[in-house]
């Protein structure tokens, strides 16, 4: 064969990869923040009904919108000196909203759904026993009467967070609920420890950031740690044996959130990848689909995500679209691709732990 010729062949199979893997998410709406100050989005979530989609910023701003072209409903001022929305979960029933704001710790804020009227506080507590309970706060019960609102929430939707110690250093203890409410898990200092709420007997304990979500289904536990090797690891719930490794491409790369598909038959990273362009080091944002039954990156898109995607996407209740947030304030809703998508030159597939 000609070296010229296959030269050609090779520049062009690695070009197509190449644009397959920086796609740009298939858009149904986008809509940039209406504050003038700079913020960044760190949360977002899907009504039940389908109807509306929560957004919390950085700036304190928690907006509601319309799902379907993103035409903004209300906006509520977060408190004074809570550090933006970091978490949003919609009730069963979806007439109330819990707003998690960074410095809540354990906490969320109870906001009534149709005009984010405050309602009061579920105040989150860890006992002896390492397991976190929650209870509505004084307000709360007055306000909404029987048990305060708690059955209304899932509680997998949720990461908390304690912090212990004081001055420098502190430890920060991010806490995860797996959807079927078998087990909890605590993530600190690279160690996952997995309680079984049914008695509070420790399970596992396993080496990983705390980045951590489980599958729909419960079966599955995912989580991203930075070091040592910067990559998601999966195991499974029912033995707590290793599924996959899913390393990062590049080893600098942030993720700012892992989400499961509701089938659960994917995994979608969001998150930064910085490189070095004509001006220097740059970064720009992607979400990354993994296959979960393989450990294969099907599908990136890195085009479109400014310099970071700053939210863990959230699905509509049909899971034929999803929606994330972006370091500059924008949000956006965006079809979601088919589970057959491949991106070949994304990452090659990792051995397989299994």
């Amino acid at each position: 064969m000609n070296p010229r010729i296959a030269f050609c062949g090779l520049f062009i199979l690695c070009a197509l990869r190449s644009a397959a893997a920086q796609g740009a998410p298939d858009t149904v709406w986008t809509a940039p923040t209406p504050s003038l100050g700079v913020n960044s989005v760190q949360a977002v979530a899907w009504s039940p009904t389908g109807e509306s989609f929560a957004v919390g910023s950085t700036d304190r701003w928690f907006r509601l919108r319309l799902a379907s072209d993103g035409g903004l409903l209300y906006s509520v001022l977060e408190p004074p000196k809570t550090h933006g929305v970091g978490a949003i979960l919609y009730s069963h029933d979806a007439q109330l909203i819990g707003v998690r704001n960074q410095s809540s710790g354990l906490s969320f804020r109870v906001q009534r759904m149709i005009d984010g009227l405050f309602l009061g506080k579920v105040e989150g507590t860890v006992g002896t026993d390492g397991l976190v309970t929650f209870a509505p706060d004084a307000t709360l019960l007055a306000t909404t009467g029987g048990d305060g609102t708690i059955s209304s929430w899932d509680f997998s939707e949720l990461t908390v967070f304690q912090v212990t110690g004081t001055g420098y250093p502190t430890i920060s203890t991010a806490f995860n609920f797996s959807p079927d409410g078998a087990f909890q898990t605590a993530a600190s200092q690279g160690t996952i420890t997995v309680r079984r709420t049914s008695d509070a007997a420790i399970v596992a304990e396993l080496q990983g950031g705390s980045t951590v979500t489980f599958s729909p289904d419960s079966s599955v536990l995912a989580a991203w740690g930075a070091t040592p090797t910067n990559e998601i690891v999966l195991w499974r719930t029912s033995d707590w044996s290793l599924l996959e490794h899913l390393p990062s491409p590049n080893a600098a790369e942030g993720v700012a959130g892992l989400r499961f598909t509701p089938d659960g038959q994917r995994l979608v990273a969001t998150g930064y990848s910085p490189f070095l362009g004509p001006m220097g080091w740059q970064q720009k944002g992607f979400i990354r689909f993994w296959d979960v039954a393989t450990g294969t990156a099907l599908l990136t898109y890195s085009r479109q995500t400014d310099i970071a995607v700053t939210s863990p996407v959230a699905w509509s209740p049909d899971g034929s679209e999803f929606g994330y947030g972006l370091y500059d304030g924008t949000v956006a809703v965006a079809h979601t691709p088919a589970s057959g998508a491949v991106a070949t030159s994304v990452v090659a597939k990792p051995k397989s732990k299994k």
